[in-house]
């Protein structure tokens, strides 16, 4: 799992922490006036971590993958969220069935795990689930309306949650929800 495999590697938390603290801007810590998180998905500085973090892969019952990285925030009072990413889904057979980008159009929901003080990292990196719908566009025309879970183990996460990206799909018949690889991240901002 993403979490023990940090907890067995300091080196690579403190690289990780450099990273973004020196990538980011200024961030407040965690108190109950804080709402606005950004959110990670299998793009740096997550690809450091391990060869398979980037991008985030899930797969569908019926073989098919989707590979998904992007980034951007969301804010848990107006229920706002904003960012966008790319996708590539994959047949069974590794043919390219589709690709193009994403962009959120707003946070369905979002359960906060507590701090990633409890893996040794920064108090502002956060573990969580959220749910942001999203728009799927190929050759920047929309094509399908879409969920993207996002899961971040960091925290105290209650059992069965897995880190990385569910896609449901909106009437298109195919759901991606079979964890493949990729890593995430929610950062309080």
């Amino acid at each position: 799992m993403f979490v023990e495999k940090m907890l067995t590697n300091k080196s690579l938390l403190l690289l990780l922490s450099a990273l973004f603290l020196t990538v980011l801007p200024s961030t407040a810590f965690a108190d109950s006036g804080h709402n606005t998180y950004q959110y990670l998905v299998g793009v740096d500085p997550l690809c450091s971590l391990a060869p398979s973090a980037c991008p985030d892969i899930i797969g569908a019952p019926n073989g098919d993958t989707v590979a998904v990285a992007g980034q951007g925030t969301f804010d848990i009072r107006s229920m706002v969220a904003t960012g966008d990413g790319t996708f590539v889904h994959k047949m069974a057979d590794g043919t390219v069935r589709a690709s193009g980008t994403w962009q959120a159009t707003r946070l369905l929901a979002f359960h906060s795990f507590g701090s990633g003080s409890v893996q040794g990292l920064p108090s502002n990196f956060v573990g969580g689930l959220a749910l942001i719908q999203v728009t799927l566009k190929v050759h920047d025309q929309p094509v399908f309306n879409a969920v993207l879970k996002i899961g971040c183990e960091l925290g105290n996460p209650p059992g069965g949650i897995h880190e990385g990206v569910e896609l449901t799909v909106l009437g298109a018949g195919i759901n991606f929800n079979e964890k493949v690889s990729g890593s995430t991240l929610f950062i309080l901002q």
